[in-house]
C-alpha cells in the first residue's frame, strides 16, 4: 500500500486518523478558505486522499475500512453519472464521515475542471450527481508581439500557456501555428481567468481575440447560437472551416505539391500531388475534417494509410503511418486521431504524405480556399454586430 496524504477537517477541530497505511497527515490550503458557515453544514469529518500509483477506489476504501457492501452500493449508484473505478493518479478523492457514528455519508471526486461528482447518502439511500464547480470569473486583456515564438511571448507577458493554446486553437483554421508564425506577428486577447477559493485556477473562455500574421489580421468573437458557442469573424462567418490547416504538428514540409519532383528513392522525375510533412516518429495525425474512413490498411507505396471521405466533393489521404488508429467504415470528427507518423511503404524517413482530392482530382492542400463551416443567419447579424461592438480589440 502506497503512502497517502490525508487531510481531516472537523467542524471544530482536526481529528487525527490512524487508518491502515495512512500516516502522512497534511493541511489542505484550498479547503481552508471555506467559510465557517459552509463547514458547519458539512459532515463532521472530511478526509482528502491523494491518489498515487497503484491506487484504486477499492484499495482506498479498504484502507479507510469502509464496508464492502457500502463500496458496492456507491459504485452502482455513481456509475451512470461517473465510474469511480476510473479515478486517476495525481487527483484527490474526498470522503465525509458522520462525527457521531463514523459512517460514510458522502464521496466527492473531480474528474475534470468543470464538475464535482458527488455521491451522497440521503435517508439511507445513495444518490449521485454532477455539481458544477463554482469559479469566480475575472476578465483579462493581454497583448503580445512575437520576437522568437508564441510560447516565449506568453512567458514574457505572464500569460498562462493554456490560454495561448486556446488562442492557437481558435485560429487553427486560418493560421498554421507550426510554420506560419513570424517575428513581428502580434495578438490581442480578452479572456476569462478562473479563480477558486480566492486563488487562480486556470484560464477560461476566450471572449474576443485578434491575431496579425504576416500582415494579415484575423479576428474572432465567441458567440452562442442554438445553445452552442462558436467563434465568428466580424462579418458573422464561422472561424471553423471544413478542414484544418494541417493534420499534425510537424517540423517542416519536406516535399510540396508539384508537377515534377525527383523521387528520392529511384531518382526518377514524377508529379508529387501531395504535401509531405516531416515529423517525429509516432506523432499523432488527425483527420482534418468530419467524415467516414473509406480505406484503412496497407496501400502499396503509401504503406499503412487511411482515406477519409468528407462529403461528395472532398476526400483526404494520409500515408506512411507507423500505426493506424481507425478502421474502415468508422465515422471520424475533425481533430480525431487516425494514425501515427511512420515510414512505411515508399519512404525514406518518418513523415506524413497528405493528399486532398476534389471530385477525385488531387489539389494543393497549402493553397486550397475553403468556405466557412457555417455562418450566422442574416436575421441574427444585427444582434451579433451589436454584441461584438463592446470589445475593443
Amino acid at each position: 500500500m502506497s503512502a497517502k496524504k490525508i487531510v481531516v477537517f472537523a467542524t471544530i477541530f482536526i481529528v487525527p486518523l490512524l487508518y491502515l497505511g495512512y500516516q502522512n497527515i497534511v493541511s489542505d490550503t484550498r479547503s481552508s478558505h471555506v467559510a465557517e458557515s459552509a463547514l458547519a453544514e458539512e459532515p463532521d469529518r472530511r478526509v482528502v486522499v491523494a491518489i498515487n500509483d497503484g491506487d484504486t477506489f477499492g484499495t482506498i476504501t479498504d484502507a479507510l475500512t469502509i464496508p464492502y457492501e457500502t463500496v458496492q452500493e456507491i459504485l452502482a449508484t455513481s456509475t451512470p453519472v461517473y465510474d469511480l473505478t476510473s479515478i486517476r493518479v495525481g487527483k484527490e478523492i474526498v470522503f465525509y464521515f458522520d462525527h457521531d457514528t463514523n459512517e460514510l455519508t458522502k464521496v466527492e471526486y473531480e474528474p475534470g475542471t468543470e464538475n464535482i461528482v458527488a455521491v451522497t447518502r440521503v435517508d439511507g439511500a445513495w444518490h449521485a450527481e454532477k455539481i458544477p464547480i463554482a469559479y469566480e470569473i475575472k476578465k483579462r486583456t493581454v497583448n503580445g508581439t512575437i520576437e522568437s515564438s508564441l510560447y516565449e511571448t506568453a512567458l514574457e507577458q505572464n500569460i498562462d500557456t493554456r490560454a495561448i493554446i486556446d488562442l492557437a486553437e481558435t485560429f487553427a483554421w486560418q493560421i498554421d501555428f507550426a510554420v506560419d508564425i513570424r517575428k513581428g506577428d502580434s495578438f490581442t486577447m480578452l479572456y476569462e481567468e478562473r479563480y477558486r477559493n480566492g486563488e487562480y485556477a486556470m484560464p477560461g473562455r476566450i471572449l474576443a481575440a485578434k491575431f496579425s500574421n504576416a500582415g494579415i489580421e484575423y479576428k474572432g468573437y465567441a458567440y452562442e447560437i442554438n445553445g452552442e458557442e462558436s467563434y465568428f469573424d466580424p462579418e458573422g462567418n464561422s472561424l471553423q472551416k471544413i478542414f484544418l490547416k494541417s493534420p499534425l504538428q510537424y517540423r517542416y514540409i519536406s516535399s510540396g505539391f508539384t508537377g515534377a519532383r525527383i523521387d528520392p528513392l529511384n531518382g526518377h522525375t514524377a508529379p508529387h500531388r501531395a504535401v509531405d510533412y516531416a515529423a517525429a516518429y509516432g506523432t499523432p495525425v488527425v483527420s482534418v475534417g468530419d467524415g467516414t474512413v473509406v480505406r484503412s490498411g496497407w496501400n502499396g507505396g503509401y504503406g499503412y494509410s487511411v482515406d477519409v471521405r468528407h462529403n461528395e466533393t472532398y476526400t483526404t489521404r494520409y500515408g506512411h503511418f507507423s500505426k493506424i488508429a481507425v478502421k474502415s467504415g468508422a465515422k471520424v470528427s475533425q481533430g480525431d486521431i487516425i494514425g501515427y507518423v511512420g515510414s512505411t511503404g515508399h519512404s525514406t524517413g518518418p513523415h506524413l504524405h497528405y493528399e486532398i482530392h476534389k471530385f477525385g482530382t488531387p489539389i494543393n492542400p497549402l493553397t486550397i480556399e475553403l468556405p466557412p463551416d457555417d455562418s450566422l443567419p442574416t436575421e441574427i447579424l444585427p444582434d451579433f454586430q451589436a454584441y461584438i461592438s463592446q470589445f475593443d480589440i
